[in-house]
């Protein structure tokens, strides 16, 4: 367990210790941009493809706005797929710890010649 010495305020906060050698292998990279696209970017609820009656499911299903209806379709006619995500700030703290010790171990698991967590607890 952690033991603050240092001034406390009312923000959370934690410290960690990481040892890299060298910059970042083009493996790790992948596993920060795969994690920010699985955690951070939502899932994708329409593609280009989808009929009529897909896209206004899934505007029932999701309760989008018109304003916001508008501009997906728009979105849609150029190509791009829909993605939607929540994110929780009454638990924000946890989503937040769990998400870098994922990160710190995938990227030792991907290389741990490159990469090792010394003090991953964040824990306050």
């Amino acid at each position: 367990m952690k033991v603050r010495t240092d001034f406390v305020t009312n923000s959370s906060s934690s410290s960690f210790i990481l040892a890299r050698k060298g910059e970042l292998t083009e493996k790790q990279k992948d596993i920060i941009v795969q994690l920010v696209v699985d955690r951070m970017l939502g899932e994708r609820i329409l593609i280009p493809e989808n009929s009529e009656e897909e896209i206004q499911k899934v505007f029932e299903e999701h309760y989008i706005e018109e304003d916001d209806q508008k501009q997906i379709r728009t979105a849609l006619k150029e190509g791009k797929s829909i993605y939607s995500g929540w994110i929780s700030f009454e638990e924000s703290d946890y989503n937040l710890a769990n998400m870098f010790t994922r990160l710190w171990e995938k990227l030792e698991e991907a290389d741990s010649d490159h990469f090792e967590t010394i003090d991953g607890s964040l824990d306050y």
